[in-house]
């Protein structure tokens, strides 16, 4: 298959999931409304600036492109591509959405109790490092693989919960109510490190190995025939460990730019409280 009538999969409508499509296009216009002409329905409700709106839809937008569009087509004839919907569906769609809600929209679902509840256990840093990591881990022991490829039904629920998963691994880093970030800056660059860390050895076994893994993915695509299953396995492993470093050095960039200025602004605050506490003056102003 030439480059050409690769790419010209994205052009036919029946490679497109319309019925996605409406979900989507609905979703995106309840959040517009809720963080626009409708937000005054709920309680609390402030003014979303248009970065805070922009991260919402970006992150919504790489959720249809990966389920919606012909990449789900090439997902199940190609591990690599396999790997590029995994890695926009758990590293990068879930820290967008994150920063895209408002927080006024999230307080009403979280004083429901047991949804409280789940939510406290889930985004503990050290349960949600192992809960995503090990999940991610055990989907790519072979046997399990090709068992969840070969049901629609495993394949909907392991998709359901990695992306659970994934949303609490982030919560801590970006969690987007003010009042329940408690994870200091110094504590979630050390989060996002060990993510990076603990994900290695299951990338590096994709990668390395000499034979073929996944049975699912052991005969050459006939879609798609550009490349031999172990090439492909091996660009898979790349693909998900290049996309996983990316998004983790852009957290760690942003977390570590938002902890200095914290720590700029609380050293101009002792400033001043020294300087009011040597010159009275100051105090009385």
């Amino acid at each position: 298959m030439s480059t050409q009538e690769f790419l010209q999969l994205f052009l036919y409508a029946q490679n497109w999931d319309f019925e996605l499509n409406l979900l989507f296009l609905s979703g995106a216009v309840v959040y517009l409304l809720l963080t626009g002409p409708l937000k005054h329905w709920i309680p609390g409700s402030q003014h979303v600036p248009g970065s805070t709106r922009a991260f919402f839809l970006l992150g919504w937008i790489i959720y249809y492109f990966s389920m919606g569009s012909p990449l789900n087509l090439l997902a199940h004839e190609l591990f690599s591509m396999h790997m590029l919907q995994m890695s926009l569906l758990y590293f990068v769609m879930p820290p967008l959405l994150l920063l895209g809600l408002p927080a006024y929209m999230l307080r009403p679902v979280l004083k429901i109790r047991w949804i409280r509840a789940i939510g406290r256990f889930f985004t503990r840093p050290l349960i949600t490092l192992f809960f995503f990591n090990g999940l991610i881990t055990f989907y790519h022991v072979p046997v399990i693989f090709d068992t969840i490829m070969g049901s629609h039904v495993l394949h909907y629920v392991s998709h359901v919960l990695l992306l659970f998963a994934a949303l609490c691994m982030w919560w801590p880093i970006i969690c987007p109510v003010p009042e329940l970030d408690r994870v200091k800056s110094l504590h979630k660059l050390a989060l996002i490190f060990a993510n990076g860390v603990l994900l290695t050895p299951a990338c590096a076994i994709i990668t390395f190995t000499d034979i073929v893994l996944f049975d699912s993915y052991r005969e050459m695509s006939q879609l798609v025939p550009i490349m031999s299953p172990m090439h492909d396995q091996q660009l898979g492993g790349v693909i998900m460990k290049i996309m996983q470093e990316i998004v983790y050095i852009t957290a760690i960039g942003i977390v570590f730019l938002r902890w200095i200025r914290e720590e700029r602004a609380k050293d101009k605050e002792e400033l001043l409280q020294w300087q009011k506490e040597q010159n009275p003056t100051l105090q009385k102003n």
